[in-house]
């Protein structure tokens, strides 16, 4: 049996959105996302760095995002939700679904640390304006390259639209997104997917 570690809003998202997408059995355990559950002694077995998601299937237990995802697709997915290994667009699709997380998140993660989660006295609003200032700048690529299509990787949805989706997610949260009329529409593509509005619904 799997078992998912999650909290509301993290990117443990992205694993619930594609465990529901692979219609896999699993038991969903929600931790609050605080310092007293993420680091409690039990947890930190899982995850030695007190984040989520951390996910245990049998013998095996890992954590990141970007491979829980990669590891269910190779183990489950039965070539679901990405491109073969030898097509042309299997290149295109390991760009995306790593820059999502790799690029994009990072001045995300500084606009969520510098406006939510660090105590107040220890915010830095212009760390946040900046964060917010790179993540105008990347959607606005990523604007344009959803102009003709409505997937990363064109008519076909994948897992790449997964690790993508939840840094939208957060953009939106933001109130970055709003500004991208095709990244609005494609977020909402993507929150129509019945995968998606179940691993929303936790949030």
């Amino acid at each position: 049996m799997i078992t998912l570690y999650h909290a509301a809003n993290t990117r443990s998202l992205r694993v619930l959105w594609l465990l529901n997408e692979l219609g896999l059995e699993f038991e969903l355990k929600t931790l609050p996302f605080t310092p007293d559950a993420l680091k409690d002694p039990a947890y930190l077995k899982l995850n030695p760095f007190g984040r989520v998601p951390a996910l245990v299937d049998g013998d095996t237990g890992l954590f990141e995002s970007g491979a829980i995802l990669e590891y269910l697709l190779a183990t489950y997915g039965k070539g679901r939700l990405m491109p073969d290994t030898d097509s042309a667009q299997y290149g295109v699709y390991l760009q995306w679904f790593h820059f999502a997380e790799a690029t994009l998140m990072p001045p995300l993660s500084a606009i969520a640390q510098h406006t939510v989660i660090r105590p107040e006295d220890e915010r830095i609003p212009a760390v946040a304006e900046d964060g917010a200032k790179k993540v105008a700048e990347m959607l606005a690529v990523i604007e344009d390259t959803l102009s003709d299509k409505p997937y990363l990787l064109g008519d076909k949805f994948t897992a790449a639209d997964i690790m993508m989706g939840y840094s939208l997610h957060l953009a939106n949260l933001f109130g970055i997104l709003p500004n991208f009329p095709n990244l609005t529409a494609y977020w909402t593509r993507l929150q129509d997917r019945d995968a998606c509005k179940a691993a929303l619904a936790t949030t």
